[in-house]
């Protein structure tokens, strides 16, 4: 499941990507919902007054703040990124255009995964959270509405061990005294 060619800024020279992941698409819903109210009060701006200079404006305004509103949210969707590579796990958040946070754990500091999945349209369309416990500064890092988070667990534990194991050489050998 490796990453074509996908690189990033500070990455280690030995660090291949596993894989990169965004939120799921259903936290995009809410464009949706607000693009439906829009249309609604389009609606009803032309049935109250008509087809004036009133309802123009307000459909000039409908669609600037439409158009803009989306942006923003594809923005956020598409910068807000789950790296997991074979030395840590990085998380990108981008909560708003100017305000990013980067935290990051090296997999030999996971501690516990836990994975929640809550209500029927997560349920349904297999998306949740992944919550990590672990030994550095940052205690808890949550990988919030991803798609298949189960799947993600097993590969995050897999290359954690993995980092773990190689680690400890000697663990499996007698050591002749």
């Amino acid at each position: 499941m490796q990453e074509e060619q996908y690189t990033f800024e500070n990455q280690r020279p030995d660090e291949d990507v596993i894989f990169v992941k965004k939120r799921h698409p259903w936290v995009l819903s809410r464009a949706g919902f607000i693009i439906i109210v829009l249309v609604i009060v389009l609606v009803v701006s032309i049935m109250i007054f008509g087809f004036s200079n009133v309802s123009s404006i307000v459909i000039i305004l409908i669609i600037i703040f439409g158009v803009l509103h989306t942006g923003y949210l594809w923005f956020l969707y598409s910068n807000y990124l789950y790296i997991l590579t074979n030395q840590r796990l990085i998380i990108i958040e981008q909560s708003n255009i100017f305000s990013r946070k980067l935290s990051e754990s090296e997999l030999d500091k996971i501690q516990n995964i836990t994975v929640e999945v809550k209500g029927p349209i997560k349920t349904f369309l297999n998306f949740g959270n992944i919550k990590i416990t672990t030994a550095g500064v940052d205690p808890i890092m949550i990988l919030e509405n991803v798609e298949d988070p189960y799947k993600l667990q097993q590969e995050i534990i897999k290359y954690s061990k993995n980092v773990s194991d190689s680690l400890r050489p000697y663990q499996n050998q007698n050591i002749i005294r």
